[in-house]
């Protein structure tokens, strides 16, 4: 039983990297035709459409009433693209630079932003009040990038001088394959978590959490071997501010609930040593140096090393 689970989580990730690809290269053609920074381009659209995974899976979390994986999805995601990720990107470019792409007030503003969803769940319960603070937090960290760059008025111009092409249907059929790939991912999550007797939270947080960014790694490869930076960069933000948002939107369809924390106490220390970190490198001469992005990978394996200990340690009980 346990083989026939991880065989469908395999095949669901497998199929979550070829629809990914469609849709990586659907936007890249768009990008092409717009006259917005690639940096702001990705962030707003590409950031999207790369947490087409995370919507499927939250979806299908709440349709299964397990609000627990898509929690646990959201809070890991976004720590893996900050923590393991972007440190990849920086390391393979010689480092990032901030100062054009998140100022002071940005990146202040971004971090609280990604952290906010560990605190309302650190008491094991998430209300309706809960969302919407998450909702307001990230609604105004979009009108920061909206104002500055009048992002939504660009895209409409470039809308009415370009028409659809095949590449909205290589996005249509990509975010369809996504949707299935999620469902699977969802049921053997619950498998696993049933298997073993953990909670689904921890395990969403471990394997789900990496598996679902699968399109940022998808991303993060063909930046490494094009040199486009500001492209992946871009979307690495998106994405996880877009994980946000879905924790609120999610919270509202599915109503207030209660989770199982065990284990989860330790992992939200983390977490939030890994921001603060992310936080005192970025400002350091205003980049993240290829150092410092080594540090932040170190402190994502401490992150997958707690966990494990925890599931192993609920899995004896």
């Amino acid at each position: 039983m346990l083989i026939a689970n991880l065989f469908f989580f395999i095949l669901g990730l497998c199929i979550i990297w070829v629809a990914s690809g469609l849709i990586v290269r659907g936007v890249e053609r768009f990008s092409k035709s717009t006259k917005i920074s690639s940096f702001a381009t990705s962030f707003l659209i590409l950031g999207f459409l790369t947490s087409l995974t995370e919507i499927s899976v939250g979806l299908n979390a709440v349709l299964d009433k397990k609000p627990s994986i898509f929690v646990g999805n959201l809070i890991g995601g976004s720590f893996v693209i900050l923590m393991l990720i972007v440190p990849m990107l920086a390391i393979w470019n010689g480092g990032i630079a901030f100062r054009r792409k998140l100022d002071l007030k940005k990146l202040l503003f971004f971090l609280v932003l990604i952290a906010a969803p560990s605190f309302v769940t650190l008491d094991g319960q998430v209300s309706i009040s809960d969302a919407w603070l998450l909702l307001i937090l990230y609604l105004l960290f979009i009108n920061l990038f909206q104002r500055e760059q009048r992002i939504l008025d660009k895209l409409e111009q470039s809308s009415k001088k370009n028409r659809l092409s095949r590449d909205l249907l290589a996005i249509v059929i990509g975010a369809i394959l996504i949707y299935i790939a999620g469902k699977i991912l969802v049921e053997q999550t619950i498998s696993l978590s049933e298997a073993l007797g953990v909670p689904s939270l921890l395990i969403s947080l471990l394997v789900l959490s990496i598996g679902t960014n699968l399109p940022e790694l998808t991303i993060a490869a063909r930046a490494m071997k094009n040199r486009h930076s500001e492209i992946a960069f871009g979307d690495y933000i998106g994405s996880a501010a877009t994980n946000v948002a879905l924790f609120a939107i999610l919270t509202f369809i599915h109503g207030s609930f209660q989770l199982e924390t065990r284990g989860f106490t330790p992992i939200f220390f983390i977490i939030i040593l890994g921001y603060v970190l992310f936080f005192i490198f970025s400002r350091h001469k205003n980049r993240l140096a290829p150092a410092e992005g080594a540090v932040l990978i170190v402190v994502y394996l401490m992150f997958v090393l707690f966990q494990i200990t925890e599931i192993l340690s609920l899995a004896q009980l």
